[in-house]
């Protein structure tokens, strides 16, 4: 048995603004058992990632509402929050904790402003200063298998333009570096056993100057491979703009392959790690029938398309958007895991608001489950004909959560 979490940020394209929850699959797939929990968070908004600790007691929900939030991962209730405005105000509202890195039961790292900072559970209030962190803003943060060094990704910045770069932290030296990029990267998986991290880009064009309502570039996407003892790009490969690979979320990483979510064109990307270039593609895009199903999400996201782009002036943008999905009206998976006896892949389908579970490595699809829609606990304010969608976005998985 294992669970599956996934943030949870409502539905809308831009999961800045939206709401703060969390969901639970738990799985037994021998008994062929899966059990859904949903909670939101009242007063908190902007649901992005969830980590777990490693004793399976305390859940952080990452957000984008500068609020440290704790949950009890086997029950979903809430256990505490902190606002991190007493330490340092964002220079982008975008900016704030979306991601930590749990050290051990009540220890964990994460940003502020412009420097990583160590927290205590029992003394939120009086964190520790690990070191800048050197670049535009970090995103995922991951630690490396040695425990050496932290590696993560950097935002595009309304002041700072396009990041183009990821960050090796050491952390017995407390130093930063930066690696050069040709494109900006968010999200990132570390490799099982080497200090070695895998980034696929994350490529965005802004409105004017600000990203904060951004649209999906159509270039051509990569993924880079980094050694964090060098801090330098070993590898690389690139997808051509019009395969699928727009937009990223997680990434898992085997002893031979790199899967991950190229969410706005609905597929599942896998690389082979021994050539890093012979690239499969999982096709998650809805059908015909699927997206008739579910036309609240497509007109919504068309919507909310046309109220972020200035369409008269900028119809070649919401266009290139458009190729980049692959003319789809809905939005494909965010989450993504592996199960621990690497027999299941799942992948939270934010479109289709359900957990796609896979066989591994055939990629052949197993089951699907479909979660409640957001109306459900939101029955006030929420009325049917709008859209149904949870907001599934970064997913971890658990076993800890189980037993405890």
């Amino acid at each position: 048995m294992f669970d599956f979490f996934m943030a949870l940020d409502g539905y809308g394209l831009n999961g800045f603004e939206g709401f703060g929850g969390v969901a639970r699959l738990r799985a037994d797939p021998d008994a062929d058992r899966w059990d859904t929990a949903v909670q939101f968070f009242p007063g908190f908004s902007g649901g992005h990632a969830t980590q777990i600790n490693p004793a399976g007691t305390l859940g952080y929900l990452g957000n984008l509402s500068q609020t440290l939030l704790f949950y009890d991962p086997r029950t979903l209730r809430e256990l505490t929050r902190c606002s991190t405005l007493r330490f340092c105000a964002p220079e982008v509202f975008y900016q704030s904790q979306t991601h930590v890195v749990w050290l051990g039961e009540r220890t964990f790292i994460t940003v502020l402003g412009d420097d990583f900072y160590r927290f205590e559970m029992d003394c939120l209030d009086n964190p520790e200063r690990l070191g800048p962190h050197g670049v535009t803003l970090p995103h995922a943060v991951k630690l490396s298998p040695s425990g050496r060094y932290l590696f993560y990704g950097a935002m595009d910045h309304d002041r700072r333009g396009y990041a183009n770069q990821v960050g090796v932290f050491d952390l017995r030296r407390g130093e930063p570096r930066v690696v050069r990029l040709p494109a900006t990267a968010w999200h990132l998986g570390v490799h099982p056993t080497r200090d070695v991290f895998y980034a696929p880009t994350q490529r965005c064009t802004p409105q004017g100057s600000e990203f904060g309502e951004y649209t999906i570039a159509h270039f051509k996407n990569y993924l880079f491979e980094v050694d964090g003892e060098t801090a330098r790009v070993t590898r690389h490969m690139s997808i051509p703009k019009d395969l699928p690979g727009a937009l990223t979320s997680d990434v898992v990483v085997t002893e031979d392959a790199v899967l991950y979510n190229a969410c706005a064109a609905s597929v599942i990307v896998r690389v082979d790690l021994a050539t890093l270039s012979d690239v499969t593609y999982l096709d998650e895009r809805a059908g015909l029938v699927e997206s008739l199903r579910h036309w609240r999400t497509g007109v919504s996201n068309v919507v909310e398309s046309f109220s972020r782009v200035h369409v008269p002036g900028n119809t070649h943008v919401l266009l290139k958007a458009l190729r980049a999905t692959r003319w789809s009206l809905l939005d494909g998976s965010y989450g993504l895991a592996l199960s621990p006896d690497r027999r299941f892949l799942l992948s939270a389908h934010r479109g289709l608001n359900e957990v796609r579970v896979y066989r591994y490595p055939a990629l052949t699809l197993h089951r699907r489950i479909r979660f409640p829609p957001i109306r459900k606990f939101f029955p006030r304010h929420i009325s049917v004909l709008e859209d149904t969608r949870l907001g599934f976005h970064h997913a971890t998985l658990a076993t800890t959560t189980v037993s405890a």
